[in-house]
């Protein structure tokens, strides 16, 4: 049986931690690596940072703020934001990410998930899918959505509210819940968590 993950997202934005409600209105929510540091300790099962203005600027992801969150955490670290092409994967693999998030370059050039499967190892790389609909609203889980692509795909589905795994951003940043909070109650309700 899977066992639920809990998994912060440091959505980052001038190299500061920032939540908003689809991605509009963002509050600043602290230092990346100060934010990583009290995560892997918390219990986190992984990690992901997501430069969510380098694609809309097209840059690359900040390299300096992949190494120094890397430095802070010995749990799984996935980076996305502003990756085109392989060499771009490299330079965040050797920075200290264990995988990659293709999003925009996934839907503009495709082929870029095998070739960076091919290249890297299919365990590495991670396809991201933006459903905003309810992203940030607390206004409960798509979940319709989220059984369409699961039903479609024959891959783990990582859905921000939770399928094999919880992706949560805010309700960590800003202390509204506790990781280990989190996963007594979801094994108090009988779900089974991932333990480090």
């Amino acid at each position: 049986m899977l066992r639920a993950r809990i998994i912060p997202c440091l959505d980052v934005r001038d190299g500061r931690v920032v939540k908003g409600i689809r991605f509009v209105e963002l509050r600043d929510a602290g230092d990346p690596a100060e934010a990583a540091a009290r995560y892997d300790p918390a219990g986190a099962d992984e990690l992901v940072l997501l430069d969510i203005t380098a694609t809309l600027e097209a840059r690359n992801t900040i390299v300096d703020v992949v190494q120094r969150v890397a430095e802070q955490i010995r749990i799984p670290f996935t980076v996305g934001g502003g990756i085109r092409e392989l060499a771009d994967i490299r330079r965040l693999l050797l920075a200290g990410a264990d995988k990659i998030s293709l999003n925009s370059a996934a839907v503009n050039r495709p082929e870029l998930i095998t070739e960076a499967a091919d290249e890297f190892g299919s365990q590495c790389v991670v396809l991201a899918i933006d459903a905003v609909r309810r992203g940030g609203t607390r206004s409960g889980y798509d979940n319709s959505l989220y059984r369409q692509i699961s039903d479609a795909v024959s891959l783990p589905l990582i859905a921000s509210g939770g399928v094999a795994a919880v992706l949560a951003a805010s309700l960590f940043h800003f202390g509204e819940i506790e990781i280990g909070d989190l996963k007594r109650y979801l094994a108090e309700q009988g779900i089974p968590v991932h333990e480090r």
